[in-house]
């Protein structure tokens, strides 16, 4: 019941002293020259909102250029001919045309949705990741 039943005593006496820079030096395998956070750069991050903003932009400009093909079709197409494509209908008919742009229209819609509620998630993410504000933009 003497000091040798110490496991750890017997270890500790056999190990080398250990100089104090060494142990107060960081290693030299961890690269602290880019700041980030929540695992990304601030160029990441930036890359990350202005791609969803791209998408975002683009999927209204097309939801405008849909609406004003719509208005000009709807201007030019008896309001009778205007409606969904009916099988059988008569070849010369505009109504599949005005279909086509209004499905157009509900297409872009629901992506500009969805592409609005993933830019909500991703400020979110980056607010729990304390991003400041100017890797945002």
């Amino acid at each position: 019941a003497g000091p040798a039943a110490e496991p750890g005593a017997a270890a500790a006496a056999e190990a080398p002293p250990v100089a104090l820079e060494r142990l107060l030096k960081l290693p030299d395998s961890l690269d602290y020259s880019l700041p980030s956070r929540g695992g990304a750069t601030r160029a990441e991050w930036r890359a990350r909102f202005d791609a969803l903003r791209q998408q975002l932009a683009e999927e209204r400009a097309g939801l405008e250029g849909a609406k004003d093909r719509l208005e000009k079709v709807a201007g030019a197409v008896d309001p009778w001919q205007v409606g969904p494509p009916i099988p059988g209908a008569q070849a010369g008919s505009e109504a599949p045309l005005d279909y086509r742009l209004r499905q157009e229209l509900r297409r872009h819609r629901e992506e500009i949705e969805r592409l609005e509620t993933e830019l909500r998630g991703l400020e979110v993410e980056a607010n729990l990741a304390s991003v400041p504000a100017d890797w945002r933009e």
